[in-house]
């Protein structure tokens, strides 16, 4: 089973037991529950699931490409899909990537195609004797662990927005695009992941205890929290966006505004060397030594005028 990345057999005590590939159908020990985690790119990964036992139509959900963070049962057993931050730095195109679960009351079956720190916390807590005693603890310090790198995330990004606001320059604006296209896709999949978690919490299996259902709920709450840090952040980089966008009007206004006066001062003196220019008979003092002289005092004195006119009028 090439699919296969690691599966334990997980006592109340916490203890994991690694099950190889050759028993991974076997039956599961009395007192124990069991975790199969699964690399969803594998050819065989639908043989794999279907000798776990799983139907077609749960088959089909575990290894569908593109979906949406959703809770949903199917007979005994209930589909999670939830949405993580990738740290992956070699899938740098993919911000978040999901991760598919299947739950029962003695199976948690875990399907991927990237990597998942929070999914290798919980392995390295199975391989130092850590690990979660019942599939709904294991649910809620995966959904833990999926927060808090979320908190990171949106720290990092409220950070990158402070320094925006803060400083001057240039790429300020290119610098809002990136971040704000960087938040479309927490905004587009967070609050799926918080309804899936509230369906999970408010209508849990029959084998969730009360103290799992309440971890969960807080699970739930966490990420209410985190939305909202969320939505505010939107909300400024909107409104720096504006706050840029009429920086840059002003400033186009004002350069607008300069050429204009500058226009009404030399459009006159323009049209005076124009009608002097005219190459014909008749221009007055061009056979008289001092007419230069007088020309430009007089287009200085036109322009000082023009000046003060301006600045009487406020314009200036």
């Amino acid at each position: 089973m090439t699919a296969l990345i690691c599966a334990y057999d997980i006592t109340s005590d916490r203890a994991a037991v690694p099950v190889p590939a050759e028993h991974l159908t076997g039956p599961i020990p009395d007192g124990a529950w069991r975790w199969v985690h699964l690399l969803r790119t594998e050819p065989d990964v639908e043989e794999t699931l279907g000798a776990l036992g799983l139907p077609e139509a749960t088959v089909e959900a575990m290894t569908v490409e593109e979906t949406r963070p959703r809770t949903w049962t199917q007979g005994p057993r209930t589909l999670l899909v939830l949405r993580g931050v990738n740290l992956n730095e070699d899938v740098g195109e993919h911000p978040l990537i999901s991760l598919r679960l299947c739950l029962s009351e003695r199976m948690v079956v875990t399907c991927r195609k990237f990597r998942f720190r929070a999914l290798e916390d919980l392995v390295n807590r199975c391989d130092t004797g850590d690990a979660p005693p019942t599939p709904a603890a294991f649910v809620v310090d995966l959904v833990d662990g999926l927060s808090i790198r979320f908190a990171n995330r949106i720290v990092d990004l409220d950070d990158m927005l402070e320094a925006i606001e803060d400083e001057d320059g240039h790429d300020r604006e290119e610098r809002l695009t990136v971040l704000r296209r960087d938040l479309v896709p927490l905004g587009r999949f967070m609050a799926p992941q918080r309804e899936a978690l509230h369906r999970l919490s408010s209508t849990p299996p029959a084998w969730v205890s009360a103290s799992d259902r309440e971890a969960m709920a807080d699970t739930e709450n966490e990420f209410t929290r985190l939305i909202e840090h969320l939505r505010e952040l939107e909300v400024r980089a909107l409104l720096l966006k504006e706050e840029l966008a009429s920086e840059t009007a002003a400033i186009q206004a004002r350069n607008t505004y300069l050429i204009s006066i500058l226009a009404a001062l030399f459009v006159p003196l323009s049209f005076i060397t124009g009608l002097l220019g005219m190459n014909v008979a008749g221009i007055p003092g061009a056979d008289t030594p001092y007419a230069f002289a007088l020309v430009v005092a007089l287009m200085a004195a036109g322009f000082f005028a023009g000046v003060g006119i301006l600045k009487w009028r406020g314009w200036i």
